[in-house]
C-alpha cells in the first residue's frame, strides 16, 4: 500500500528491506543504518506509511545527525505526507 500512496519510486533493495525484512518482524525496534545514498529515508518512510495504513503504529522516533534533521523532516512531509515535530 505504501508504495502506491507515496511520492517515490523505490528501488528493488528498498522494497525487499521493507516488505521482507522489516514488516514481518513485529514489534520492530529497528536501527536503520546504511551507506550514504542507500535510501534510508525512503525505506523508513515506506515502513512508517505501511504501518500507519495497517493501524499498527502509534509513535515514531527518528534520530538523525543534526545537519540532516531538516532534510529528513522535509522529505517525510513531501514524499510520504508524514508530518513530524522537531
Amino acid at each position: 500500500m505504501a508504495v502506491h500512496t507515496s511520492n517515490v519510486e523505490p528501488l528493488p533493495h528498498q522494497i525487499t528491506a521493507v516488505y521482507e525484512s522489516m514488516l514481518p518482524r513485529q514489534p520492530l525496534r529497528f536501527v536503520l543504518a546504511d551507506d550514504p545514498g542507500a535510501g534510508k529515508t525512503i525505506m523508513a518512510g515506506l515502513y512508517i506509511r505501511e504501518m500507519l495504513s495497517r493501524r499498527l503504529l502509534r509513535r515514531v522516533l527518528i534520530a538523525s545527525p543534526a545537519g540532516l534533521v531538516s532534510n529528513w523532516e522535509r522529505e517525510m512531509r513531501t514524499l510520504f505526507s508524514l508530518p513530524f515535530r522537531i
